[in-house]
């Protein structure tokens, strides 16, 4: 049989590594895209609900309820884009791609 030069060899082997380095960072990356997601869900129902809650209290004239109401909703948005916030933030890679002789210029 005709076996392929060592240096093909090298970078077929480095390209199937760096593919599975991309597999996996896309993986990683669906996964921090659903868990936005879900938290941007759960943020827009507490919005909604508290803002229901809040005219309601508004019709009743009850302003100590409304003030009480808009504070705890300023904390569910601060605590949710933290939440969103620190699931983007980038993880420490498994392996980085190495720089190859042959990506020179």
């Amino acid at each position: 049989m005709n076996e392929p030069p060592a240096d093909l060899a090298a970078q077929l082997a480095e390209q199937q590594r760096l593919n599975a380095w991309l597999r996996n960072e896309l993986q990683r990356q669906r996964q921090a895209n659903t868990e936005i997601r879900k938290a941007v869900a759960e943020l827009a129902r507490t919005f909604q609900n508290t803002l229901a809650t809040i005219v309601e209290a508004g019709e009743a004239g009850d302003l100590a309820q409304m003030r009480q109401l808009a504070r705890e909703n300023q904390r569910h948005w601060h605590a949710y884009l933290h939440q969103i916030a620190t699931s983007t933030r980038p993880r420490p890679a498994t392996t980085a791609p190495t720089d190859t002789p042959h990506d020179e210029p």
